[in-house]
């Protein structure tokens, strides 16, 4: 599954789980799949590449349900109910099986999704008196300024679309924005028989793909008789992904808060 995904708010640094370092000191009294910030990370890399296409890059649905109301995930505890909708898939609901993934990565996958449900049954874990704008801001400007220019300027400027975010955002917003961007319009062209079509997908798997184009109308096709190319503003995320430290995403949050 091709992760299609719109322009999000900073290219930058994406998944990052500053707030899995409190989340894993309320695991021993979680429920779900343990919360480590290890279990949690592996997790969102393998949903990315396998779920976000469908599901959006945070699990909050796009041509896919919203995860995070799941009733399969909120009865699950460490991937026993997740897994079997992942390696049996749901024909009848257009989601196919994922044999290949194992089952220590469906695992994962219900740690991540449990770490998102608890972020938001807690309102936001970026608020409150656990972790408070003195604790968001504690990195280096300067080295953010430099991390940013390197990584992320190729998609953002900090005159153009990022000119005053700070002013736009209070701190924990703007972190939450940065770790969890929500997903939108999945967009991507099907080129069948000679002929492009550019739109926005409605639903794809192995077998179709439907693509509603701007005037309104799908179109659904055998996805093995077709070319499909979808829209990836998130490959930098993606690629930042293994690369990237919890002293890099304070780093240049510290600078984006210079951003007035």
């Amino acid at each position: 599954m091709i992760l299609l995904a719109p322009k999000l708010l900073w290219v930058g640094l994406v998944a990052t789980c500053l707030p899995v370092a409190m989340l894993a000191q309320e695991s021993a009294r979680a429920t779900p799949a343990a919360l480590q910030k290890e279990n949690v990370v592996r997790g969102q890399a393998v949903f990315v590449q396998n779920c976000a296409a469908c599901h959006g890059t945070g699990a909050n649905g796009g041509v896919g349900p919203n995860l995070l109301t799941s009733v399969v995930v909120r009865h699950d505890t460490a991937g026993e109910e997740i897994g079997k909708v992942v390696h049996e898939g749901r024909m009848d609901k257009g989601m196919p099986a994922f044999p290949k993934i194992t089952d220590a990565q469906v695992s994962d996958i219900a740690a991540f999704l449990h770490a998102k449900i608890l972020l938001a049954s807690r309102g936001s874990a970026l608020s409150g008196a656990t972790m408070n704008a003195s604790g968001l801001m504690g990195g280096n400007a300067a080295a953010g300024k430099q991390f940013f220019g390197a990584k992320c300027a190729a998609c953002h400027s900090a005159t153009g679309d990022l000119s005053g975010v700070a002013k736009k955002h209070d701190p924990a917003e703007l972190q939450t924005a940065m770790l969890m961007p929500k997903a939108g319009p999945l967009t991507g062209s099907v080129t069948a028989e000679g002929k492009t079509f550019n739109g926005t997908f409605v639903h794809r798997d192995e077998f179709t793909v439907t693509l509603r184009t701007a005037d309104g109308t799908p179109h659904t096709w055998m996805t093995h008789r077709v070319t499909i190319k979808a829209d990836d503003p998130l490959k930098g995320h993606r690629d930042l992904l293994p690369t990237y430290t919890d002293k890099d995403m304070h780093d240049v949050f510290a600078y984006l808060e210079t951003l007035r």
